[in-house]
Formats: C-alpha cells, sequence, structure tokens
C-alpha cells in the first residue's frame, strides 16, 4: 500500500512544487517507486519531467490528473508505488480536496512573512473542513527559511498558532533551482551540497510524520 502525500498550499510562490520535487527526486534516489501526481496547472512537475526525459536522466514517474480523475485513477495508479506525492494547485478546489481526502499526510509549505503566515491559515482551516470526514495528519515545512530573525519569528508564530511544523526546512539556495532546470533531484545533481542535506532531512522527517515506531502504516 503506498503512501500519499498532499503537498497543499492556497497561495502561490511558496514553493509548493519545488517541495513535492525534492520529496519525490531524494526519495527516488534513495530507492523507492515514486509516483508524483501533478494536479498543478502551471505544471512544474509535469515540465521538470520533461526536461529530465529529453536529457535521459532517471527520476521518478510524473502524471497528470485533474480533481475527476484523482479520485478516480490514484488508488490504481498508486498500486505501482512505494509513495505517490501529489503537487495541489495554488488554490482550494476539487483536486486539492480529493487529494487532502486521499492523503495519509498533507505537507503544507510555507515561507517566513506575514502574508504568507496568513495565507498558511486559510489553508488549515480547508483542511480542518475536510478533517470533518477523516482524519488527515498535517505538517507544516518552511522553505526558503535561512538562519534568520525573520525564520525565527516564523517558526515561533506557527507554534504560537499551534501549527505543527516538520524538524527539517529548505533553505533559499541556488542548488534546487539550478537542479529543477537540469531535470535532477538536488542530491542527484549537487550531492554534497547543504541543499542536498536539507533535502535529506526534509525527506527523512516526512518520513517520520509517516510511521510509527513500528515503522508501519498509521492510518487511525
Amino acid at each position: 500500500m503506498a503512501w500519499i502525500i498532499a503537498v497543499a498550499s492556497l497561495k502561490g510562490g511558496v514553493g509548493k512544487s519545488t517541495v513535492a520535487l525534492t520529496l519525490g527526486t531524494t526519495l527516488h534516489a534513495a530507492g523507492h517507486r515514486v509516483l508524483v501526481v501533478d494536479c498543478d496547472p502551471q505544471g512544474t512537475c509535469r515540465t521538470w519531467a520533461a526536461h529530465a526525459a529529453d536529457r535521459g536522466h532517471d527520476g521518478p514517474a510524473v502524471v497528470a490528473l485533474d480533481g475527476r480523475a484523482l479520485r478516480r485513477d490514484l488508488p490504481k495508479l498508486a498500486e505501482a508505488a512505494d509513495v505517490v506525492i501529489i503537487d495541489t494547485p495554488p488554490r482550494m478546489g476539487t483536486e486539492a480536496r480529493a487529494a487532502m481526502m486521499a492523503a495519509d499526510l498533507v505537507v503544507l509549505p510555507t515561507v517566513p512573512g506575514a502574508a504568507d503566515l496568513w495565507a498558511l491559515q486559510e489553508t488549515m482551516a480547508v483542511l480542518e473542513e475536510a478533517r470533518a470526514l477523516r482524519s488527515i495528519p498535517a505538517a507544516v515545512v518552511l522553505n526558503r527559511a535561512d538562519r534568520t530573525a525573520l525564520a525565527k519569528m516564523a517558526r515561533a508564530a506557527l507554534d504560537e498558532l499551534g501549527m505543527p511544523v516538520l524538524p527539517a526546512s529548505l533553505g533559499a539556495r541556488v542548488a534546487f533551482g539550478e537542479a529543477t532546470l537540469a531535470g535532477l533531484g538536488v542530491v542527484t545533481y549537487a550531492p554534497d551540497s547543504a541543499a542536498a542535506d536539507e533535502a535529506r532531512e526534509l525527506t527523512a522527517a516526512v518520513l517520520a510524520a509517516l510511521t510509527n515506531e513500528e515503522g508501519r502504516h498509521d492510518r487511525k
């Protein structure tokens, strides 16, 4: 049974596709069977996959689905994967709701900044509506979060709001963008870089959030 991770945000520009691709390529490089489902009209994951194919690079499978197809086709597609990562649109519509309802974990990217944290609260409010139908674990990941006073303030604000925050974050590093343009994951593009270390740490944190101490599915 595949783990299903939905990467969601109502606000664009927070690095949602970067987080989805970072998780997908890092898990793939570690030997997991990964499927990335691109529901975002911008198609960043699909464009990345096309670049990877043109250059002959190995990477996770990427498919495009809309909301209706997501509900219909995801169970069958997930049979061939260990992990499914859904990149949702930057708005709350059919695709995002369907992704949340299917997910074992909803990852909520945000960047340090007041407007982004306010938008995150709106995303959490929509998630709470979905939680009325079933229990859906969720955690925030800080993106472009260097060791600055603003990043520290953002973490403190999230703590005050009671939002669970993953212990790993992604910094504002050029290697992430360069890897995407090259059709690679950062752990393959620059394996010894700080960005690759952050990618591995974030992936480990997401896996820890998905599993219990015995390493079994935790879907209570």
